[in-house]
């Protein structure tokens, strides 16, 4: 293609209405999206900083007592092993209400309160 043919073909389409029409609220909705996509990602980055920081402190405790103690962890290893289903089933329904806290009831209440048009 020649620089004056594709000279007349940029005049053409400057001077030429677009065939398709971008809604009024187009920006907003582009807008809010990228930011509820974000928003997601940063909640579930959070979710999973605070469960690994619980973890660590649940584990250094656990450690610290280990060597001032045995005695206590010992018993504390023989009361989570002897109460293993129910030790599981607490430790799921708090980890469920701390995902629900933190990533769903937030992805929820954005949800309910987008203000598009």
């Amino acid at each position: 293609m020649k620089n004056e043919e594709l000279d007349h073909i940029i005049e053409k389409s400057f001077k030429t209405e677009p065939d398709f029409h971008l809604s009024a609220n187009f920006t907003r909705k582009l807008t809010l999206l990228v930011t509820r996509r974000e928003q997601w990602k940063t909640d579930l980055r959070e979710y999973l900083y605070l469960t690994a920081i619980l973890i660590l402190l649940l584990s250094i405790g656990s450690i610290t007592y280990y060597f001032i103690d045995k005695d206590i962890v010992m018993r504390f290893l023989t009361f989570i092993t002897g109460n293993a289903f129910q030790v599981v089933f607490i430790v799921f329904v708090l980890n469920f209400i701390l995902f629900a806290d933190r990533v769903l009831l937030r992805l929820l209440f954005r949800r309910w309160n987008r203000t598009e048009v």
